[in-house]
């Protein structure tokens, strides 16, 4: 019941974000083709049928435009690590209704190598 509260909380947090972040240009044209074709290569990794294609592209692109409202925000660390989580949950469970048990598999082990490579980023920042 938490998890439903604070999920609502975060999707009109990002309704309202949304408009302001899509006005802006966030990322630049070679950002966007990049982050195009890492979708369209986890695609293929995943091997997704022509029905599954779409609501996979939905999935993601809900996903990203949380990141990019995110960014768009000064909400805390904390708060952003929160939303962030949800985001995450969110988008595992409604990839996990349209994946295989073997696509699971590949998707999962596919986000834990995102998941380090992110690690690593922040590190290096630091």
């Amino acid at each position: 019941m938490k998890f439903l509260k604070e999920l609502i909380l975060i999707t009109a947090l990002f309704i309202g974000i949304i408009h302001s972040a899509t006005a802006q240009d966030i990322l630049s044209a070679d950002q966007q083709e990049q982050v195009v074709e890492n979708v369209s290569n986890f695609m293929q990794d995943l091997n997704l049928s022509e029905r599954d294609k779409p609501a996979f592209r939905g999935i993601m692109s809900d996903f990203f435009v949380g990141l990019v409202a995110l960014r768009a925000t000064d909400f805390s660390k904390n708060t952003n690590k929160k939303v962030i989580k949800a985001l995450v949950k969110g988008r595992d469970a409604r990839v996990k209704d349209i994946l295989s048990s073997d696509q699971n598999k590949v998707y999962k082990a596919r986000v834990k190598e995102r998941q380090s490579h992110i690690k690593e980023f922040m590190k290096q920042q630091r």
